[in-house]
């Protein structure tokens, strides 16, 4: 009997043990593990028109931005560079010849293939540039264009922009897909981008489609097999908006063409913009998880200024472009460094503003160009188009922001017109809103009748006026103002040849001369 009632409890000893080890087993199996993430960042520039440092050095520079790159590779080895449109042109630079050939943004396309770009989207600005300079810029470039809603026009009719390499031709994507390898034996993470560009220029070589039917065909086709979907955009925030509200999974809308930072949010889709000229970068930081196929996103705006470290490589391809500029500049005016002028207010140049309104840019340049008159002037007209800036000015202005401004310079002509001929001037002007034809004025306005006033008294028909102007509008050159050229003209006077004393040889001279005179 002990001996049966000792087996009993040994057997029940054993029973609960046993229980006690499948329980614990169980309870260990249903407990949730930590959720496996992917991160991933995407470092966003765009309307990047110089490389270096602007603002007396202040803000801006890319290899400061490439400083930035270096950091972020640290913090994950999945990092992507964009830019969303604008930077092979307008430039000072690009309008400069070496060896006998514009430059024409190859400084940019060399300095952005040592940074690391990835990714670009086109911006209206790039079609500044003739059809075949393009081609040379996107046969140099080591980046993705994506050409969403761009179509390029070709004797056999419409055909997708294509990158020539090594005697091969390589069709620009409609559409991209980022491959992100975080492990070597699961399938990449797809981050899908699609594109759209404002037309905002119409070159005869390029056909627009239609940005939002565009978009929209490539984030459906993207959708199905991308786990996260982005726009890389070169259209007015306006536009941007309304796409984000169109296709509603997208991540994240990081887009070009205002030259000022903003982030907005439709629904749950970010739409983001950063300072032009890099005076300001957008970091996107990404965390994916692969259980839920859920994603968080944390944009930070990152000011580019002198606390970053210049990159040694990347800064040493900038100081060569800048001693081919500065080298040139010299040519014009002595000491392109100099501090000539203080800009508290910031000098609008940006063309939204420029050609479309009297700003106070504009208004010092016809000031200047009254300024190196020989003679007592009525006034001075300018076409819009001729600066080229599109930026503002602010803080120390040297005369390499003025070259910058007006890199095509020019003679300046005091011309006698009738008053007939200079009211069909004006109202010709006024009547290209929105173009390069817009005229900025000195001494010069227009009141709400649409009445001219010049030197303070209505414009009179019977009388003739003394105008200064460049020699784009001399030469009758201007859309919309063909009919003023010399047939038209009473009579006028320039610079005598080879005379490089007289600030009427080039407008920039007129304008750092004026400026002097305001310190």
């Amino acid at each position: 009997m002990i001996r049966l009632a000792f087996l009993r409890i040994l057997a029940f000893i054993l029973l609960s043990a046993s229980l006690a080890c499948t329980t614990t087993k169980k309870t260990a199996s249903t407990e949730p593990g930590p959720p496996q993430t992917v991160d991933f960042i995407i470092l966003q520039m765009n309307d990047v028109y110089e490389l270096s440092p602007q603002e007396n050095g202040a803000v801006g520079g890319l290899a400061r931005v490439a400083t930035l790159r270096k950091e972020l590779l640290k913090e994950t080895p999945h990092v992507l560079t964009v830019l969303a449109g604008d930077f092979l042109s307008p430039s000072l630079l690009g309008t400069l010849k070496l060896n006998g050939e514009r430059i024409k943004g190859r400084q940019m396309v060399e300095t952005m293939n040592a940074l690391g770009l990835d990714l670009v989207a086109f911006g209206n600005h790039e079609f500044d540039l003739k059809e075949e300079e393009l081609q040379k810029r996107i046969n140099e470039s080591r980046f993705v264009w994506l050409t969403t809603n761009i179509w390029h026009k070709t004797e056999n009719g419409l055909e997708p922009f294509y990158k020539y390499q090594e005697g091969k031709r390589i069709q620009m994507p409609k559409a991209f897909t980022w491959n992100i390898r975080y492990d070597e034996k699961a399938e990449p993470l797809k981050v899908g981008f699609y594109s759209a560009c404002i037309n905002d220029n119409d070159p005869d070589y390029v056909h627009f489609d239609d940005p939002y039917q565009s978009a929209e065909k490539m984030y459906m086709h993207l959708y199905p097999d991308s786990d996260v979907l982005i726009g890389l955009t070169h259209l007015e925030l306006v536009m941007d908006l309304k796409l984000a509200s169109m296709l509603v999974k997208t991540a994240l809308i990081m887009g070009g063409h205002e030259h000022e930072n903003s982030i907005d949010t439709v629904g749950n889709v970010v739409v983001a913009k950063a300072d032009a000229n890099a005076k300001s970068v957008y970091v996107h930081r990404f965390t994916y998880n692969l259980d839920d196929k859920s994603w968080k996103l944390n944009s930070s705006l990152v000011r580019i200024t002198d606390a970053i470290a210049p990159d040694p490589a990347i800064d040493t391809i900038v100081k060569k472009w800048e001693g081919i500029m500065m080298q040139q500049i010299s040519q014009v005016v002595e000491n392109p460094s100099e501090v000539i002028y203080n800009a508290h207010v910031p000098l609008d140049g940006r063309e939204k503003s420029i050609r479309n309104q009297q700003t106070n840019l504009g208004q010092l340049i016809a000031a200047s160009m009254a300024f190196a008159a020989k003679k007592p002037v009525d006034g001075a007209i300018l076409n819009s188009g001729s600066v080229r800036i599109d930026d503002q000015l602010e803080g120390p202005i040297t005369p390499v922001e003025i070259f910058r401004t007006l890199p095509y310079g020019g003679k300046l002509y005091e011309v006698e017109l009738s008053g007939k001929m200079l009211k069909r001037t004006l109202d010709a002007g006024w009547e290209n809103k929105g173009l390069g034809g817009f005229l900025q004025w000195h001494n010069i306005n227009r009141t709400e009748a649409g009445d001219w006033i010049v030197g303070g008294k209505p414009l009179d028909l019977k009388r003739n006026y003394r105008i200064v102007m460049g020699d784009y509008l001399w030469k009758g050159l201007e859309a919309g103002l063909e009919f003023l050229n010399t047939t038209n003209m009473l009579s006028w006077e320039t610079v005598a040849e080879g005379d490089e004393t007289d600030l009427r040889s080039d407008v920039r001279k007129a304008v750092v001369a004026y400026l002097k005179t305001l310190k």
